[in-house]
């Protein structure tokens, strides 16, 4: 008889929509900082089984949004002021990396720019929306779009193990200052236009000044 090494296979699709739903309630602030998170009590509301809320808990905490404390159970994690330093040091890091790589290789063709642009259209009809939950997925695509055209693979990987964690502190900051929302326009029109005249050092410097707001 064959050893035992599998689990009990999940639907991937299932999967995938149940770490999602959790996902968008803790970046949306649904699920609150330090909220403890029962298996027992998602399975029932979103009628799972505990199986795929089980792995969707293992799949956040590797996404940096949850914790699991032995004999405690599973919580949102919350950020203090040194999570977030750290986490948007090293995002502007390898976004920094990105522009350089992509400049200097001439990895930016006039559709790319095109598509930039498109971006901060819809990031400002997001603001005068006041959809911040939009805005939030916009300036995601936008930093994210970047990466990828530097064509470094280990690069977007690392850039991604860290977006869902912007991805909370950026919809916290949009809802707790009225001023923060504007600041997505002005600051990527300013990237785009960094891109056009292919200066790396003042992309390095707008993100410097990004991170000083945190």
């Amino acid at each position: 008889m064959t050893a035992q090494v599998f689990d009990k296979a999940v639907s991937r699709t299932l999967r995938a929509e149940v770490v999602d739903m959790i996902r968008d309630a803790i970046v949306t602030g649904q699920l609150k900082p330090g909220e403890r998170l029962k298996e027992s009590a998602l399975a029932r509301q979103m009628s799972v089984s505990r199986s795929p809320i089980r792995e969707a808990l293992r799949q956040l905490e590797q996404e940096g949004l949850i914790v699991s404390i032995p004999n405690q159970g599973s919580f949102v994690r919350s950020f203090d002021e040194d999570d977030v330093r750290e986490i948007f040091t090293l995002r502007a890091a390898l976004e920094d990396l990105a522009c350089e790589i992509v400049l200097e290789n001439g990895k930016l063709q006039p559709s790319d720019l095109d598509r930039l642009e498109a971006y901060i259209e819809q990031q400002k009809r997001a603001v005068e929306a006041r959809d911040f939950e939009r805005l939030t997925e916009l300036d995601m695509e936008f930093h994210e779009f970047l990466c990828k055209k530097s064509g470094f693979e280990r690069l977007l990987r690392m850039w991604r193990s860290l977006r869902t964690q912007i991805q909370v502190l950026f919809f916290q900051r949009f809802q707790a200052f009225d001023w923060v929302p504007e600041t997505v326009d002005t600051d990527h029109s300013a990237i785009l236009e960094t891109l056009r005249q292919g200066d790396a050092e003042q992309f390095s410097q707008i993100n410097k000044e990004i991170n000083a707001r945190v």
